[in-house]
């Protein structure tokens, strides 16, 4: 039910929503031509133009692999492209879009220029070194030393404390807090699908979706 008044907003939106030509900005180049689609088997498709020469293309098989392609025209005029496959063996792109690596040539290692010198061999001793006997010493009687008798001290008299008189707390009053502005996060586009036709066609397995401009 929903499918039927989806064509006809679509058409109405993009007869309404018309701004300028293309000028050479990416961001209002429009989509000249896009398709979609859903296969009984599990694949998964979809494609577009842009004004600005950008294609896409992907397609998803039932176990998961994407396989697609891309291409873009640079600001010399020259058209690049670039395939990739991505699945359980990675992500995996060829084609003359990949920026390549400049080869760098690594420097040489300096070779070390010196003359070791000779190691040092410390002279053996013939005789043995006199040992070190320690000399007794008797260790002095411990002598009593002084205790001191304690003196008596007198009791301090009991003064009674003052009581305990809590204040009142101060309360501070709530600021104020201004709430805050509510500001959109994307951009409204500057332009949507140009005037053109539409399709949808629909099946129990599956659908085909496809826009050309008029």
């Amino acid at each position: 039910m929903i499918f039927r008044y989806l064509i006809p907003s679509l058409c109405f939106i993009a007869s309404t929503v018309v701004s300028q030509g293309y000028q050479g900005d990416p961001r209002t180049a429009a989509i000249i031509a896009e398709d979609r689609y859903l296969q009984a088997d599990g694949r998964f498709g979809a494609q577009y133009q842009q004004e600005d020469g950008v294609n896409f293309k992907e397609e998803s098989s039932p176990d998961g692999t994407r396989t697609g392609s891309y291409s873009y025209v640079d600001p010399n005029g020259q058209r690049h492209t670039v395939s990739y496959t991505a699945g359980k063996h990675g992500f995996m792109a060829t084609g003359d879009g990949i920026p390549q690596p400049v080869p760098t040539t690594l420097p040489v290692a300096p070779q070390p220029n010196y003359t070791p010198l000779p190691q040092y061999n410390p002279p053996e001793y013939s005789q043995p070194r006199a040992q070190y006997q320690p000399q007794y010493q008797p260790t002095p009687a411990p002598q009593p030393q002084y205790q001191p008798q304690p003196q008596y001290q007198s009791q301090p008299q009991y003064q009674p404390q003052p009581q305990y008189q809590p204040q009142p707390q101060y309360q501070p009053q709530p600021q104020y807090q201004p709430q805050p502005q509510y500001e959109p996060t994307t951009p409204p586009p500057h332009r949507f699908y140009p005037p053109g036709k539409l399709s949808l066609n629909r099946s129990p397995d599956g659908f085909q979706f496809n826009f050309r401009k008029a």
